[in-house]
């Protein structure tokens, strides 16, 4: 799977690149709509201690130098309840990809105070979060102004945020918004994305830069900075990941099977020593040079050499999804978490909507948690990745954000812009986390963008760059949801009491 193509599945029900959601329909709304939220007290329980905290469900409203109202963003907060006085909180905004997914997934099953109970039937369960990030910083979940409850004011108006710029402007104007609605400007602000909301992070954090406003670090997770590799390295950057699905399902022979870490090490050392040379060769690579390789893409994948010699070497993520396991009885391993298996019809081509590692009980949970909990009453849609609009479109998948979406100029690399937000803001850090059994995102791809931007060694030590053992939302694991809240406890630990510093262009 071409990283480019990545932009039509996300985690937010997927976060990556995600899956492309469903454009909202533009709702009428009055020119001067209240930003009321409904406000609701809570307390959880972590580990036998009270944590009260103050839920707010409701919408800001972006306008126009004229104060014309131009969209409206939906969100959650969590803000802890602590004595007055006492110093500001860190911040955090997070959301998630597609570039159409709403944040339901993150807050639900990682971030939030309440989370999805473990695999119970049904899938719709919530319980009491251990790993909230609540305990160490007030947390913001903001949908994009097509999905979720967020929508444009008009047909026309819509049109400007259908943009990885328009994007990346109506969150930070919502930043702005909320901070100053809520007197949080003291507050050290922190971003988290998944998916494309983490390239989207990136250009946030760049507009918030040139309007001043200091974002202390960045935790983002299945990250894509680039869509634009060329077809040789996106089948180098994929080999870590196939030896990651292979040692899931074990058909890898016995010394790779001991250690996965080790293994995918090994894996990416050879891939790059001699398989990304095999492909630049082209039709010129000998006959025994590429039974060779095959021999060895076999080793590290668990697909039969003759399946690498027939494909030329190369295995787009359809394929292998399929000859990983038996091709003959249609099984498939899941695109976004590759230790699920799916069931389908031999020869049947992949389909987005029927990829098991994509079932996570958000959008069962959601609606209920909003209303009950929350006390956010809509009879509106709250669109998640995929359609269910009113009317049904005439083309499939038509009413997706993909159809709507500004793509004529290209997408810009924002590696660069990586490079350039650590210069300009000495103080911030950032931790950058992949999961290895993910297809969408593959790691590989996120250390070879990051090796190639020239980087200081003083901005290469604010960044961390991790591996998680799990997929697209590698959260859902229990094991890495303890994990992801000690690492991005830890970077606010250690960012939140430097003084921000000034933008230096």
């Amino acid at each position: 799977m071409k990283p480019n193509l990545l932009l039509c599945a996300t985690s937010a029900c997927l976060s990556f690149l995600s899956f492309f959601m469903p454009a909202p329909l533009c709702a009428q709304g009055s020119s001067n709509p209240a930003d009321d939220p409904v406000t609701t007290q809570h307390s959880i329980s972590i580990h036998g201690q009270s944590l009260a905290y103050t839920a707010r469900a409701g919408y800001l409203t972006l306008r126009d130098p004229q104060m014309r109202a131009r969209g409206r963003m939906f969100y959650v907060s969590y803000t802890a309840d602590k004595p007055a006085g006492t110093k500001p909180r860190p911040l955090i905004f997070a959301w998630n990809g597609g570039p159409g997914s709403n944040a339901g997934l993150l807050e639900l099953a990682a971030l939030g105070p309440r989370r999805l109970a473990a695999k119970a039937e049904g899938a719709s369960a919530l319980t009491d979060n251990e790993d909230t990030w609540l305990q160490f910083a007030d947390l913001v979940f903001v949908d994009p102004i097509y999905a979720g409850y967020s929508y444009a004011i008009t047909p026309e108006d819509q049109k400007q945020f259908l943009s990885d710029r328009g994007d990346a402007e109506s969150f930070a104007e919502f930043i702005r918004l909320y901070r100053t609605h809520y007197e949080r400007e003291a507050a050290p602000v922190y971003l988290t994305g998944e998916s494309y909301g983490t390239y989207r992070a990136l250009g946030v954090a760049d507009v918030l830069a040139k309007r001043d406003i200091s974002v202390a670090g960045l935790v983002l997770l299945s990250n894509v900075f680039s869509f634009s590799h060329p077809d040789d390295f996106d089948s180098l950057f994929l080999l870590p990941n196939y030896t990651a699905a292979a040692f899931a399902h074990n058909k890898l022979e016995a010394p790779l099977q001991r250690d996965l870490q080790k293994t995918l090490n090994e894996a990416e050392n050879w891939a790059e020593q001699v398989y990304l040379p095999a492909l630049t060769k082209g039709d010129r690579i000998s006959r025994a040079d590429k039974k060779s390789v095959a021999t060895q893409l076999a080793r590290y994948t668990g697909v039969p050499a003759d399946q690498w010699e027939q494909h030329n070497l190369r295995l787009g993520a359809d394929d292998f999804s399929v000859d990983v396991l038996d091709s003959t009885k249609g099984d498939f391993v899941g695109h976004y978490d590759t230790r699920a298996v799916g069931h389908g019809q031999p020869g049947e081509p992949y389909n987005v909507t029927n990829d098991p590692s994509l079932n996570y009980g958000v959008s069962a949970a959601i609606l209920p948690y909003l209303r009950n909990e929350l006390g956010w009453k809509s009879d509106a849609l709250y669109a998640g990745p995929f359609g269910g609009r009113w009317p049904t479109p005439d083309a499939m998948r038509g009413d997706w954000t993909s159809v709507l979406w500004e793509k004529s100029g290209g997408q810009q690399d924002r590696g660069p812009l990586l490079s350039s937000l650590l210069a300009r803001r000495s103080h911030m850090r950032m931790l950058l986390i992949n999961g290895c059994y993910d297809l969408a995102t593959p790691f590989a791809a996120v250390e070879y963008d990051l090796s190639h931007l020239n980087l200081s060694a003083e901005a290469r030590s604010r960044l961390q760059l991790i591996r998680y053992e799990g997929g697209h939302a590698a959260y859902t694991d229990a094991t890495v949801r303890h994990k992801f809240y000690l690492d991005a406890k830890s970077l606010v630990e250690v960012t939140s009491e430097q003084p921000p510093m000034k933008a230096q262009f």
